[in-house]
């Protein structure tokens, strides 16, 4: 039995329950754990668990009350960054530094509370368009996985991306998992000034330094976000080329998609520059995805 993580709000939940009829497809041997940041959240979810059994909901006030470290770390001083995502909001902000802090910890309290062998975090908009059970068939020596961003490094984004990264539940994954989590609890680290950058995504270029087996995980199969799409070359097979390489089309990162129910239309990622897609496969993807949330917003 697999265990996956993510985190969401009310907003979020058409996203996560696509997310997780993404899973189902291929199999049902796994957990997707949820960490609800509010109470409709929490209400929406529990009613599903009633009809299946691959979810179990958190709500994230008990976790806090359970522990005075993070319910401390949710009124920490927030980061530049922060304040300048939120354009000065300072409440917004406090919100934001905390929210970052997240998938770490959350994945760290899998890890500590739950009888599991390993634990992935997911973003909640990713969507899967393979059997994600191939991503374990490179994992024999791995304690830590992580995926690349896919496009032209920027200091400010740093090398990887956190819509998916994995940890053994064993002494360095643990040891690495913590680490992280600790960085954003504790924004004033030794290495915030260099890598406290980009929400909690610059942690991770220090994974590989830091400890032992640590590995690249798309060397085996391609992710899509729309950061890389103008990076890759696509064919009709379900199968994209980036740097000379190609790979099965794993999973899609359908980061800022604005759907609108109402009238039946999206647009893909306006706060990445596309409003419509100009490639056709890329289009049958979105169609794809629309149409899942549609179906589970219903």
């Amino acid at each position: 039995m697999k265990n996956f993580s993510t985190v969401c709000d009310s907003k979020f939940c058409d996203r996560v329950w696509a997310l997780n009829q993404s899973l189902s497809r291929w199999s049902n041997d796994y957990t997707l754990n949820i960490l609800c940041l509010d109470q409709k959240a929490k209400d929406l979810f529990d009613l599903k668990v009633e009809k299946n059994k691959n979810i179990r909901t958190f709500f994230v006030e008990d976790l806090k009350k359970e522990d005075p470290i993070l319910n401390q770390s949710s009124n920490n001083k927030p980061s530049y960054e922060a304040l300048n995502v939120s354009k000065g909001d300072y409440d917004e902000a406090v919100w934001l530094q905390f929210l970052w802090s997240l998938s770490s910890y959350f994945s760290w309290h899998c890890i500590e509370n739950l009888d599991c062998e390993d634990i992935m975090f997911i973003d909640a908009d990713i969507f899967f368009f393979d059997d994600w059970r191939k991503i374990y068939q490179n994992l024999e020596g791995v304690n830590v996985g992580i995926v690349e961003h896919r496009c032209p490094y920027s200091p400010a984004n740093g090398k990887y991306n956190v819509g998916i990264v994995y940890f053994k539940n064993n002494l360095d994954g643990y040891k690495c998992l913590t680490w992280w989590k600790n960085c954003l609890l504790f924004p004033e680290n030794e290495y915030y000034k260099t890598h406290g950058m980009c929400g909690d995504q610059k942690y991770l270029e220090l994974f590989e330094e830091l400890f032992d087996g640590v590995e690249i995980l798309d060397k085996y199969f391609a992710h899509l976000a729309p950061w890389n799409y103008a990076y890759h070359d696509f064919d009709d097979r379900g199968s994209a080329t980036w740097q000379g390489q190609r790979q099965e089309i794993m999973y899609c990162h359908f980061s800022n998609f604005k759907p609108n129910y109402e009238n039946n239309t999206y647009l893909m990622a306006p706060r990445h520059g596309f409003e419509k897609a100009s490639n056709m496969f890329i289009s049958k993807m979105y169609d794809e995805y629309f149409n899942c949330l549609r179906s589970v917003n219903d």
